[in-house]
């Protein structure tokens, strides 16, 4: 609620004192850094709207996507970062390169909503502490790095798509069956029937990120927003010390990854409605999906991003801003490996041992203590059972 020391945004300076407005995390509110004036951010709409889909490629051309920024490239991943004249940027918060370059802005989207910050730097911190500190295998240098605190607080581009639908599938289903032959064997089998349906359904903000492909991966790790509550009308207020990226993959590529989303969640109602019927198994040959409307919208989602090196490569980690959950490329170091495998190859020798041990009768023990006898264990990789518990 509005007070009356709290006035709109007209410039990211307070007019009390000079000093810069920027968003407080802690207060969830836009303050003077210095003063500690409440503002309010002035937005040129009074909700996020919805844009309908057929009218993407007419808008993208009109505007560009962050007036009064500066934008900046990186040489290296080719982010494009946009900086305001509060915020400075010396690497580049998707890759940790060097190589920034002034750029001009060119046509695009501007965001429509925007989530503030909700996890502060050092709350951040923490969280890749307790993160890093999980990973088993991570070599000693991934554990100190997030003592170097050189997070960057950055709003990374989301398109969100909302869908009605209507499918119609063909697929059967299934009844498992037991069969007994001449001989009295038995055995089982599943009995197929052609089945046909529909199915349908709205979907409310799926969301695809629009940052370089290196970076998505990473920030897949750490979804969802919840931009269904959460998102507020867009203001540059909000950027206020902070980076924000320009999507690097418009509307018209993302909705077929939305698309993708639609496909596997009707294909699984397809298959629930089939269990429905009486069917113990199910399974899908072809579904027809029609969309009757697609609206989207650009926002930007806060995240806490850093870059790291590790013999020669460039690891990244990225904070979710909002919910503080942690996702991140990570090595993994050879000697701990090694170490545990050795580890674990020594304890089953010793189990094998005892175990044989105890079972042999008295005068084999005896003969086995006369002429001691080398065991060899030949084991699987552990590798991937390992990793998977990661």
């Amino acid at each position: 609620m509005q007070t009356e020391h709290q006035e709109k945004v007209d410039r990211q300076v307070c007019a009390n004192c000079g000093g810069t407005i920027k968003w407080n995390i802690a207060k969830q509110r836009l303050e003077c850094s210095a003063c500690r004036t409440p503002y309010i951010a002035e937005t040129t709409v009074q909700r996020v709207e919805e844009h309908d889909f057929e009218g993407y490629v007419q808008r993208e051309g009109q505007r560009v996507s962050f007036p009064d920024t500066v934008i900046i490239v990186c040489g290296t991943c080719g982010a494009q970062i946009a900086v305001d004249e509060h915020c400075t940027a010396t690497v580049c918060p998707m890759c940790g390169s060097t190589q920034l370059l002034e750029s001009r802005q060119e046509a695009g989207v501007p965001p429509d909503g925007v989530i503030p910050f909700r996890v502060d730097r050092e709350t951040a911190q923490q969280n890749f502490a307790k993160w890093v500190k999980s990973r088993w295998f991570a070599p000693n240098r991934l554990k100190q790095a997030y003592q170097a605190g050189k997070l960057q607080g950055i709003y990374l581009p989301f398109w969100t798509f909302d869908a009605q639908v209507t499918s119609t599938y063909w697929g059967q289903g299934g009844n498992t069956h037991t069969v007994r032959d001449s001989k009295g064997n038995t055995r089982t089998e599943i009995h197929w029937r052609p089945v046909s349906g529909t199915v349908g359904g709205f979907y409310d903000d799926l969301q695809v990120c629009a940052t370089m492909n290196s970076a998505s991966q990473v920030v897949e790790k750490v979804l969802p927003y919840n931009t269904c509550d959460n998102t507020l009308p867009f203001s540059p207020s909000y950027l206020s010390g902070f980076l924000a990226e320009h999507y690097a993959i418009p509307a018209t590529q993302a909705v077929d990854t939305a698309k993708e989303q639609v496909r596997t969640d009707q294909i699984n109602q397809a298959e629930s409605d089939i269990l429905s019927r009486g069917f113990s198994h199910a399974r899908v040959s072809n579904i027809n999906i029609e969309y009757h409307k697609i609206t989207y919208k650009h926002v930007l989602l806060p995240a806490w991003s850093s870059a790291f090196a590790y013999n020669g490569k460039q690891y990244m980690y990225i904070i979710n801003g909002e919910s503080g959950k942690v996702g991140g490329q990570r090595p993994y170091s050879v000697p701990k490996i090694v170490a545990a495998v050795a580890a674990a190859a020594a304890v089953i020798t010793a189990a094998v041992i005892l175990l044989t041990g105890a079972a042999a009768p008295p005068a084999l023990q005896a003969e086995e203590n006369a002429q001691p006898q080398a065991i060899v264990i030949q084991e699987d990789s552990p590798w991937t059972a390992w990793e998977d518990n990661l």
